[in-house]
């Protein structure tokens, strides 16, 4: 996720994308809801302050590491927690909107 995050940072900061719309993707939400049954987030995010095995309160502290990396703060980042497999239907309708 480090790697992700950079990344972010990077094409949501770049110069030639400050009028560009941006989509956020943040996929396998089925395998975070697993594993946090039986992993600490704040293991490997010391930041996280949200309850153990509560996969909403990992999802949203995720979520924020994101949006902060947006220096704009009128930019608006559209976020989307999905699971690829089995959710064809839901990304071609955000994809569509």
């Amino acid at each position: 996720m480090e790697e992700s995050l950079l990344l972010f940072r990077t094409i949501v900061n770049y110069q030639c994308f400050q009028t560009t719309s941006i989509i956020l993707f943040l996929n396998k939400k089925d395998i975070l809801e697993e594993k946090i049954l039986y992993s600490n987030l704040k293991d490997y995010f010391p930041k996280f302050t949200g309850p153990e095995r509560d996969a909403s309160a990992a999802r949203t502290f995720i979520l924020k590491m994101y949006q902060n990396l947006n220096t704009d703060p009128e930019r608006v980042i559209y976020s989307h927690f999905t699971c690829a497999t089995g959710e064809l239907t839901r990304l071609q309708m955000v994809v569509k909107n």
